[in-house]
């Protein structure tokens, strides 16, 4: 049985959703760690900035190299101020961008 990874962090980059099925590529800030990790699952919507709950298995790709392969993946509205500003410049509410 493989082992199961829970990840908390904040989407810094949406690289691919499909709005039909929700599959979702999401490049992830994750706390004590250098560079964003790759998150690929299912979310109905998703913005950069966004704070996320992400639960899977490690996964090693030939071409992108490790992702975290999520069955279960959980939005919430950023609560830093630098989640705020990449949300708000998401494009997601009209008028408002960065």
């Amino acid at each position: 049985m493989e082992q199961r990874t829970k990840i908390y962090g904040s989407v810094e980059r949406v690289t691919y959703h499909n709005s039909e099925n929700g599959f979702c590529v999401l490049r992830v800030t994750v706390k004590n760690k250098r560079d964003p990790i790759t998150v690929i699952g299912n979310a109905t919507q998703v913005m950069a900035g966004e704070d996320i709950e992400a639960m899977g298995v490690w996964i090693y790709d030939r071409n992108h190299g490790y992702q975290l392969k999520a069955d279960s993946i959980k939005m919430s509205v950023p609560n830093s101020i630098e989640g705020i500003k990449k949300y708000l410049a998401s494009g997601l509410i009209r008028g408002i961008g960065a």
